[in-house]
């Protein structure tokens, strides 16, 4: 139940009235009374579900351009060395061929140059000699000509990756004030829709939002058919209360795990089954239980919206509500048990079980 999580809330718009990422209103508890407060609760469902997918897609795409900014930068890099190499052989052939120029301009002419040649490698032919002078002057000057090609080359594909680095640099910089904007415009959704469930929450209006909630959360992810017929209640979390802690906010030790998430986090069925029931107002706060075959059941505790009604049947991997920090929470996170019977005090170790059934946490 009860954590210290790191999801802690922060400063909320709804004192504004405007969303500070989409310029909307917003639902909060200062939006005027001709919303009820459940089409107030199932607005800013909606404005989290939707900032949500925003905040991840501006995130993947920041991490793809910063990689192939990346990549772009390294192939750079190796062209530039790449090219001081040819450079270097550019310099070596020219004083080789500096060298032979200057030999024969002392010689006075080729011919001179050739028997200076000859009288260095023995008994050969004069005829042969000449030939292979020749042969050597245009092979360093075929090799120059490829060289010198080469580098230019060299050049211009370096200044294109240059070219490229550097936008690739601008467009994620611009990405990442997308990433962050899109960010603060969703934790200001989520704490207004954390205020919101804690008020419909203690006052014991716990329904199932209306059909479109669900349908845009569905819409956000699609099920996916799992190779398994169970998975994680959350895709990304991080273990925080274990199954049979201790401390004061358990009476006999803590029923479940918990997975610290922030407020409005898309919480899945950890199995196939059916939504068994729907409650509200106690220390669990906003509260799902799906009975699965076998008659094993699973809860889902603090939610802050249950995006299934009861009696639904449901997918493994379908989301069924939102998380939140409701009943008897110390910060936002998911409470996870997996029970014997719908009712508290039969529930068993969820890591282990899960695990058993080949799910790691």
């Amino acid at each position: 139940m009860g954590i210290t999580s790191r999801y802690a809330p922060v400063a909320s718009a709804a004192a504004t009235g405007r969303h500070p990422i989409s310029d909307r209103p917003v639902a909060g508890p200062g939006t005027t009374a001709r919303h009820s407060p459940r089409r107030r609760l199932a607005d800013v469902s909606l404005e989290v579900i939707r900032l949500g997918e925003a905040s991840r897609r501006a995130s993947r795409s920041y991490e793809s351009r910063r990689r192939a900014e990346l990549a772009q930068r390294a192939e750079r890099d190796r062209l530039r060395r790449a090219l001081d190499r040819v450079r270097r052989l550019a310099e070596t052939l020219r004083r080789r061929a500096g060298a032979i120029a200057a030999a024969q301009y002392r010689t006075g002419s080729l011919v001179a140059y050739t028997l200076r040649t000859a009288a260095t490698e023995g008994r050969k032919p004069l005829s042969s000699v000449y030939e292979e002078v020749l042969r050597r002057e245009r092979a360093l000057v075929a090799r120059m000509g490829t060289v010198q090609r080469t580098g230019r080359m060299l050049a211009r594909n370096s200044a294109t990756a240059s070219a490229r680095a550097a936008a690739l640099a601008a467009d994620r910089d611009r990405l990442d004030h997308e990433r962050e904007r899109a960010g603060r415009g969703l934790d200001s959704a989520r704490d207004t829709l954390r205020q919101l469930a804690s008020q419909a929450s203690r006052s014991g209006n716990c329904g199932t939002l209306p059909s479109e909630v669900s349908t845009a959360a569905r819409a956000a992810a699609p099920v996916v058919a799992p190779n398994a017929s169970w998975m994680r209640p959350v895709e990304h979390y991080e273990l925080s209360a274990p199954f049979g802690g201790s401390g004061s906010h358990w009476a006999s030790g803590h029923t479940g795990q918990d997975f610290a998430v922030p407020v409005g986090t898309p919480v899945r069925s950890a199995g196939g089954g059916r939504i068994e029931g729907l409650t509200c107002g106690d220390g669990f706060g906003i509260s799902m239980v799906v009975r699965h075959r076998d008659g094993l059941y699973t809860q889902y505790a603090h939610l802050s919206a249950a995006l299934a009604r009861p009696g639904q049947r449901v997918a493994p991997g379908e989301r069924i509500a939102l998380s939140g920090d409701t009943g008897n929470s110390t910060g936002p996170h998911l409470h996870f048990e997996v029970r014997r019977t719908p009712y508290l005090g039969s529930s068993v170790d969820p890591v282990s079980w899960l695990r058993q059934h080949g799910v790691t946490l």
